[in-house]
């Protein structure tokens, strides 16, 4: 191998090792979908209304459209998913907690990937949670996943078993 392939291959481990890292996150947010989903959702069947009688006779019809019993049950559908969105959510946190396992407890790296990935706080965030600038946040942030990829062998049947989220261009990678 070259040394750049060696340097691609690196960068790849360390970019699959971060969007495993951010399924936690992905699932948080999906679950905050599905929520905003089920609101707008309850929103709109307020403004659904009974039998409306008229006192002027009109034709019947045998129209079938979405009425309350319908809305209730989608409503129902959408809560189900929710819930198993919850189940989810605390799969991934297992998985990236059995990953952040492996650094030490009291190290700083780990402090800063459990507030980017387990606390899914913006960098800005961590930053203020940490007490320093980007610069060395990224900095203990990287040396916390090159630490994590050196327990790579260990850690590769948590790996496997989880694939990395199906969206990676949306996480915010230092």
């Amino acid at each position: 191998m070259t040394p750049d392939s060696m340097a691609n291959e690196v960068e790849e481990q360390k970019l699959l090792l971060k969007q495993y890292l951010g399924q936690y996150y992905y699932a948080k947010m999906k679950k905050k979908q599905l929520e905003a989903r089920l609101r707008t959702f309850r929103e709109n069947m307020l403004g659904t209304k009974g039998m409306q009688y008229s006192p002027v006779p009109r034709s019947q019809t045998n129209s079938v459209g979405d009425g309350p019993a319908t809305q209730v049950i989608r409503a129902m559908e959408i809560e189900d998913r929710i819930e198993s969105q919850k189940a989810e959510m605390a799969k991934t946190m297992l998985n990236v907690m059995k990953i952040m396992d492996f650094l030490p407890t009291d190290s700083t790296e780990r402090s800063i990937l459990e507030y980017r990935h387990i606390d899914c706080l913006s960098w800005k965030q961590v930053c203020k949670e940490a007490n320093m600038t980007r610069t060395p946040c990224n900095k203990y942030y990287n040396a916390g996943i090159d630490k994590l990829l050196t327990y790579k062998k260990k850690y590769s049947q948590f790996y496997r078993n989880s694939p990395p989220p199906k969206n990676p261009q949306s996480l915010e990678i230092a």
